[in-house]
């Protein structure tokens, strides 16, 4: 491949799509915020992020992913992943678009709109709009018609700008993508893994490997805290407070397909949450009362940083915090500690005994890397003459059924760094592997009349997806996102 294209430059061109388009073969990426309290959650130019959208937004991708794992997507998952500050990237992004085409002066009528909301399969009977349908799933969805079709006529407005700008691939574009395809290159290789190499454990050389690095391991910071504790189990809240805090918080409870839960059925969890915030009051109270020497200490603890005993949020306060610091009442579990910082005992370098097991893997790790890679530049001196394994004729379009030795996502990245490789022969490392290879033999393999026109649509996705990335960066300049 590297002989051909030096001969061939108006071609190199093709060593940025291939390598974009190897990125989407051979990888897929699926694309917490809380208390939010206004009408909406933020800001991006002149368009706001409105919470109801939101809470759609939400629903929606809840239940893409839900439908992904089969229904055993839940809420714990959803935090974990931070699904609400997907849902608000997503928003940020539309709303840039939105921007641009305000600018452009890019809009819907209402006309287009009804006739894009009509031509949904879900809302219609024997291929004619059925407003009752219509009317259903907004009553289920729990959303507005105001909301259904300001979304609806927004994502318009964003297919309507993409289709103006003219982004369409070029001829040449075509053919370099084709001809990178109908390349074929023939192997003489080896793969090399930490199985071929033998490394010696030894005191001294754990010793030299730990010195310079001895620095990272250290004994963690070490406080001792005053903490006075405010219950809030026993706090008296009213029917009436507890539906209020439901209606101020709803977003943030949903069921298992996303959809905001109704007050009835979780009526003891948000009764939970309003004696919590209702306890604040009771806690900031005995905070002063504590500072006034009216109160005393419930417990004296002696803890490491980011000890789980306190909350993240309590610990991210402590470690801006001094010596004789009384922080305010913050939430721990279902209860307010309200905290004195006694003394802070600073980290120190840890002993070689006593970080000996600890950096024994990364020294290993380190070494059979190191003579990995000299056994590797080894087999590559000697590949013109060592009997070897010769691989069959390698190209993008069969790089998945190669049978190289290696599994097939590695097979995938392997011939993705082969085919935009400037060399002839090398080494490639993938993973804790390391493939030592030559280029023997080249040729081109015609595609077939489908196979091309299947390549040009990849061709077009590539540019598009190169477009629309580039297009984001400079929005992202033009107009900051600002969250409430």
């Amino acid at each position: 491949m590297i002989s051909w294209m030096q001969n061939n430059n108006k071609f190199t061109v093709i060593v940025m799509w291939v390598a974009a388009l190897s990125f989407i073969l051979s990888t897929a990426v699926i694309g917490g915020s809380s208390g939010l309290r206004s009408n909406s959650i933020g800001k991006v130019g002149n368009i706001e992020l409105a919470k109801d959208k939101f809470s759609m937004e939400y629903s929606q991708l809840f239940t893409q992913y839900n439908q992904m794992m089969q229904g055993k997507f839940d809420k714990e998952q959803a935090k974990r992943m931070g699904l609400q500050d997907q849902v608000i990237r997503r928003m940020a992004a539309q709303a840039k678009i939105l921007n641009l085409a305000n600018e452009f002066g890019i809009i819907v009528t209402e006309k287009e709109t009804a006739q894009k909301l009509a031509s949904y399969p879900a809302f219609q009977t024997d291929g004619h709009f059925n407003r009752k349908s219509y009317d259903m799933y907004i009553q289920n969805s729990g959303l507005s018609n105001e909301t259904f079709e300001n979304n609806l006529r927004d994502q318009l407005i964003i297919e309507k700008t993409f289709k103006l700008i003219n982004n369409k691939t070029l001829e040449n574009e075509y053919k370099a993508f084709e001809i990178a395809f109908e390349i074929a290159d023939k192997l003489k290789y080896s793969v090399l893994t930490n199985n071929d190499v033998k490394v010696n454990i030894t005191n001294e050389k754990l010793k030299e490997f730990w010195e310079p690095r001895k620095e990272q391991y250290k004994t963690a910071t070490q406080y001792t805290l005053d903490i006075q504790w405010t219950e809030t189990n026993n706090t008296v809240v009213t029917d009436t407070e507890v539906e209020a805090y439901y209606n101020e918080n709803r977003f943030n409870y949903t069921d298992k397909d996303g959809k905001i839960s109704d007050f009835k059925d979780i009526k003891e969890i948000v009764k939970r949450a309003t004696q919590i915030a209702k306890s604040k009051k009771i806690a900031l109270k005995r905070y002063v009362q504590l500072k006034k020497g009216e109160l005393k200490k419930d417990e004296t603890i002696t803890i490491d940083i980011n000890d789980k005993k306190l909350s993240s949020e309590l610990w991210n306060e402590i470690k801006n915090k001094s010596i004789n610091a009384l922080l305010k009442p913050k939430v721990v579990e279902n209860r307010y500690a309200t905290v004195k910082i006694i003394n802070i005992v600073k980290p120190i370098v840890k002993t070689f005994e006593q970080v000996k097991e600890i950096i024994t893997p990364a020294y290993q790790e380190e070494a059979e890397k190191e003579a990995l890679s000299g056994l590797a530049n080894d087999k590559l001196t000697k590949i013109d003459s060592d009997d070897t394994n010769v691989s069959t004729f390698i190209t993008l379009e069969n790089a998945e059924t190669q049978k190289l030795g290696l599994n097939q996502q590695e097979t995938v990245n392997f011939i993705s760094k082969l085919f935009t490789s400037e060399q002839e022969k090398g080494i490639i490392p993938i993973g804790s592997k390391v493939v030592v290879y030559k280029i023997i033999e080249q040729k081109l393999i015609p595609l077939e009349n489908n196979e091309t026109e299947s390549l040009y649509k990849n061709a077009d996705k590539v540019k598009y997806q190169s477009f629309q990335t580039g297009l984001m960066k400079e929005l992202d300049k033009k107009y900051p996102t600002k969250l409430y």
